[in-house]
């Protein structure tokens, strides 16, 4: 099945939602999914992968997180948004040694979360190499899904932001999505119907 941007951003954030998240992570799941994704990278099925192991309530990570090496394995998403909310106050004087769990995932928080700075970041795992950047993943092949890391700054890629437009997810990623969005919904009640909800108790429409 082939989803638009918007489509694949508006889905993910209510399958987020539906995980559990607040709605402000779960907008930016859907925005990171949607950077990765442009970039040629699997984020939608990483996530999909990820859902049922999640932690969706307070992150328990702080700035100590990235002192503590790659013994730490921890899930994208918190991994990646604690990084992003800590980076004024890391000063990469030494790369930063970490254990991803969903790189695809990974990779589209941060790339996300840089919006608007200047900064750039440099991954790499010893067979996977990539900048990371406002709106920009730049790599030349497909990260691993879990392993650990080096993380360190670098300067920002001159590459041009070639980006895919139109996404082809496979059935069972769709069906997943899906189901997790339809938690966001209401359940369909004779009160509901009465108080106006669809068409009401006479469809003839």
């Amino acid at each position: 099945m082939t989803w638009s941007g918007n489509e694949l951003r508006a889905q993910v954030t209510k399958a987020s939602r539906g995980l559990g998240f607040d709605w402000g992570r779960a907008k930016y799941l859907g925005e990171s999914v949607l950077r990765a994704e442009r970039h040629g990278l699997p984020a939608t099925q990483t996530f999909i992968e990820l859902a049922d192991g999640l932690d969706t309530g307070p992150s328990k990570l702080g700035t100590s997180t990235f002192s503590q090496g790659a013994a730490l394995a921890t899930d994208a998403v918190d991994l990646g948004i604690t990084l992003v909310d800590h980076l004024p106050q890391l000063d990469f004087v030494e790369p930063i040694e970490l254990h991803v769990i969903g790189y695809p995932l990974f990779l589209g928080i941060v790339c996300y979360g840089l919006t608007g700075c200047d900064r750039a970041l440099y991954v790499e795992t010893g067979t996977f190499q990539c900048v990371v950047q406002a709106n920009l993943i730049v790599t030349a092949s497909a990260p691993p899904f879990e392993g650990a890391c080096h993380l360190s700054t670098c300067s920002p890629s001159q590459n041009s932001d070639s980006c895919v437009s139109r996404f082809e997810l496979e059935s069972a990623v769709c069906d997943k999505l899906n189901d997790l969005a339809s938690r966001v919904y209401a359940p369909a009640t004779e009160a509901s119907r009465l108080a106006g909800a669809g068409a009401g108790l006479n469809d003839n429409a």
